[in-house]
Order: structure tokens, then sequence, then C-alpha cells
């Protein structure tokens, strides 16, 4: 159902994608290109804004809107993502996940830090950001289902103890956090459970019995990589999304990481109602372009993609969507764009992402007033 969520700067309609904006920028854009990209909020990574800038420091300075000169809203994670991907990428005796947090040592700096659901909320409440995001313990889909059981136990506590912070930060009683007139900022809680639908539907009720504003879907729907019987399920787990539609029905539901323009598309069907990816900027500046179907040079379900550096666009003279009116569109032609990004020039990066962007930001409009 198309719906606004209120926030301290605005309203967001939805369904929306957030771009995101790792660092605190969207590689070569300016704020005005995102605006003129129809995209009027975004995600941020609270992990690298502290280890980078300092949340203090923000807060200080009046927080991410007066330091960025951006007057829409803004999510940001928890930094819990990050943490868990440094954790398991780089075996190190002094990285560990307890009940207390994770701690891990700072790859830039070599510094001892913890990440507790506590400090999250509080370098979240330094920042000034308009949706804030619990931490978690993201089970993959490929864990077991005794590990996948002891991540939706942890994150129901860390869940509790950051509602318990969040309450105090902003002076408010649970009635308080329950009354939709009062403005305030959007607290995200995160369902786990991997792939077992039994420990998805415990980890929703035990976070809809602490209450949340919004409800996230943690970890990606995938499919097991192998299955038990030739020609099993692969991909993109619908069945999964379906399922934990149902287990929040009366509240906005957040794809965390989804995804792809056809999965966008299911999810808004089912329900979900925001989205965030790195796929269209990341896509963009290695030349692969979304475009309307009978476009591209791969077809999916809802549109195809041009893997614009190849030999086949030297010559094109066309845009690179006929159907779009971004500024790439209207003012740059494939080959152009070619061979901006095979020099790896910046001008050709920003018009790639601005163009994906743009595709993005017109599926929701779509999507929006199909909903209305």
């Amino acid at each position: 159902m198309f719906s606004k969520l209120k926030t301290p700067h605005g309203e967001i309609n939805t369904p929306t994608f957030l771009p995101d904006a790792t660092y605190g920028s969207i590689k070569t854009l300016t704020w005005a290109d995102l605006k003129q990209s129809g995209l009027n909020e975004f995600v941020t990574t609270t992990l690298h804004l502290e280890q980078h800038l300092g949340g203090q420091y923000v807060r200080e300075f009046g927080g991410l809107h007066k330091f960025f000169g951006w007057d829409g809203p803004i999510l940001t994670d928890s930094g819990g993502f990050q943490v868990f991907s440094l954790i398991h990428r780089r075996q190190n005796k002094d990285h560990k996940i307890s009940d207390a947090g994770c701690s891990f040592l700072d790859p830039r700096t070599g510094k001892y830090s913890l990440l507790t659901p506590e400090t999250s909320m509080q370098i979240q409440h330094n920042l000034g950001s308009d949706i804030r995001v619990v931490l978690d313990e993201p089970a993959q889909h490929t864990d077991s289902t005794a590990a996948a059981r002891a991540a939706v136990k942890r994150t129901t506590a860390w869940a509790k103890r950051a509602k318990i912070k969040f309450l105090e930060q902003h002076n408010l009683t649970e009635n308080d956090f329950n009354n939709s007139k009062i403005v305030r900022p959007l607290l995200v809680g995160v369902i786990q459970g991997a792939n077992d639908f039994s420990l998805r539907k415990q980890s929703a009720a035990e976070l809809q019995e602490i209450g949340f504003d919004i409800y996230g879907f943690g970890g990606l729907p995938l499919h097991k990589e192998t299955t038990w019987k030739e020609g099993g399920a692969s991909g993109f787990n619908h069945e999964l999304l379906s399922y934990v539609t149902e287990l929040v029905p009366d509240k906005p539901k957040y794809g965390l990481g989804i995804g792809t323009p056809d999965d966008i598309e299911y999810c808004t069907r089912l329900g979900w109602q925001i989205f965030d990816t790195v796929l269209p900027t990341r896509n963009g500046r290695h030349g692969n372009l979304y475009v309307s179907s009978g476009q591209g040079d791969k077809a999916f379900i809802n549109y195809d993609v041009i893997h614009l550096r190849t030999e086949r666009y030297k010559f094109s003279c066309e845009p690179v969507d006929a159907n779009c009116d971004c500024e790439c569109c209207k003012t740059t032609t494939r080959a152009y764009l070619r061979y901006l990004l095979r020099i790896d020039e910046a001008a050709g990066h920003r018009l790639a992402t601005i163009h994906n962007l743009r595709f993005y930001s017109r599926l929701m409009e779509k999507l929006r007033a199909e909903l209305v």
C-alpha cells in the first residue's frame, strides 16, 4: 500500500529506494545530482562515519543534515553489517562476538573498539539521523539451524537494550513512542532467522513484543547454493519473503540490501516499502546499466542490462535508454559514455551513476502510482 512515513526532516513517500552513501557521499555525485534523479532520502553507514568523522564531532557541528547540507530524511544503519563482515573476513583473536556486543580492531588505526546496542544507538543519535537501525546479529542463508537460533536470541536481547537506550535519549515513555503525533526519529528492528521459517516467526514475534516503527528483513533472502535434489531452488527466496511479510502485516517493512529491480518490484507487491542497495551505483561505475526491456544485451523479467564497456557499443549513437529522462540519456551517446568509462573518467562514472539511480527512481514512481 502507498503510504507516507513521517520523519523529523520530512515525509517519505513509499515504496522508496535509498541509495547508499557509504562514507557520507555517493561517489562522483553531488546532492543536487541525487535530487535531480528523483531521490529524496538516502542511507549512510554509522560505523564508517564514526571511524572517519566521529559521531561526537558531527553532533557538535549540528548533525548530519547541517554537515552534508541536506534537508531530506537520512537513514543510518547500526554498523553491525560492517563489523560482522570485518570479523568474518579477517580472522583475529581480538575479533569477538558476545552478548555484550562486537569487539574488533579497526583495520585503519589498529585501535580496539566495542560496538554494543547502546553505542550503536548513541552514535546514530550523535549523527542525528531520521531512521535508525538497532544492532542485530546477521545470520546468513547458509548458516546452520543452531547458528541461526543463536543469532535470533542475541538479536532479541540486543533489540531490547537498544530500544531502552532510544527511549532514554529522547526522554520518551512507551506511550510516547506509540503516539503518532510526536515526530521523532523512527526505529527499525531487524528480523533474523536465516532460512528457517520457524525462527523467522519467533524473531518477528519477539521484536513486535518490544515494539518498533519499522521491521527489517535481516540477511539476504536467498536459497542455499546447494540443495538436496537436482534442480532445487536457487537464487532469491520468494517464499521466505512472502512468509515474513505476513508476520508483520500492519507495519512498514524494510528489505535491507534488496536489491535488483525485479526483486524490489516483487517485494513491493508483497507489501515491503523501503529498500537500499549499492547495486545501481556500483554497477554504473563498472559500466553495467539498467535499461527498459528490449534495449539491452541481457534480459531479466522487467528490465534489461547493457554492458557498456563491450565492443558492440563502440559505434552506438543511441542514448543509454530511449525511455529515460536523465541527464545522461538526454546528452550522451552510448559510444561516448563507453569511452569515458573505459578511460576511467570521473564524468563517465557520474553519468552512469545518475542514469542507474534515475532508473531506480522511475521504478519507484511507477510502483507508487500503481498503489495509489
